[in-house]
């Protein structure tokens, strides 16, 4: 299938039933009210656990736009999943990040209550930030056309956030003397990687022992000191270029 450059937008794995579906919702708003298709229209409609397809828009009316499929195709996961530890830090940035992680194709993402945080979330908080935070994720896969919906999970401790997961290679960006390139650091062909990013004034010495002991190394992005956010961008762009994608 040819690369499909229709707008996007997103319909769950358990409502793809035969050749015709239908969005509702949010993605119906989406698709007439805001990005105006009418009648006729192609949009690519894609399921989050890589399944595309071109779709025809056969009507739109009382909130629901229904669809008639034309092609179908299934996009393989990444060469080497990557998972982001990003502590949280204030304002709009974490939404920036996660929007700019989804771009460069992360498939998973904790945020981190680290202890230099400045955020501060009760479980009410928390549990409203990670509905955001999952919103912003698919309006970036819908804006770059990424097949796969990364999971972003409950912020939690960094402790919780280690146990999570495994990964063939663990990093966390850091100034550290010992810190190391990220070709020293690799072995092989990784199928998995985590990368953890710390907050405004970094990680305590007390959580680069727990990320120490949960195997991450420390990987020197160089002697500059970056924000967070810059940090987690630049990070994600080398691993992205070096584990999970064809060279350019």
């Amino acid at each position: 299938m040819e690369a499909m450059t229709h707008a996007h937008f997103h319909l769950p794995a358990s409502e793809w039933q035969g050749g015709a579906v239908e969005l509702r919702g949010e993605e119906a708003k989406h698709c007439i009210q805001v990005t105006r298709h009418r009648v006729g229209d192609l949009v690519v409609l894609f399921d989050g656990a890589g399944r595309k397809a071109e779709a025809r828009i056969e009507s739109a009316s009382g909130g629901t736009v229904g669809l008639v499929l034309l092609s179908d195709a299934r996009t393989p996961k990444p060469a080497c999943e990557i998972t982001l530890l990003q502590a949280l830090v204030k304002g709009d940035t974490m939404e920036w990040i996660i929007e700019k992680a989804v771009e460069l194709g992360v498939q998973r993402i904790i945020p981190v209550i680290s202890q230099r945080s400045i955020v501060r979330l009760n479980a009410a908080e928390a549990a409203k930030k990670l509905a955001k935070w999952q919103r912003v994720a698919l309006e970036a896969c819908k804006q770059c056309g990424q097949a796969w919906l990364p999971e972003v999970v409950m912020p939690c401790s960094l402790e919780s956030a280690c146990g999570q997961f495994e990964a063939d290679v663990k990093v966390t960006a850091s100034l550290q003397p010992e810190a190391r390139s990220l070709r020293a650091i690799r072995q092989g062909a990784p199928r998995s990687a985590a990368l953890a990013i710390g907050p405004e004034g970094d990680f305590t010495e007390s959580e680069y022992a727990v990320l120490a002991a949960a195997g991450f190394q420390p990987w020197s992005l160089g002697s500059l000191i970056l924000r967070s956010e810059t940090a987690a961008v630049c990070a994600l762009s080398i691993l992205g270029y070096e584990l999970a994608s064809d060279p350019i």
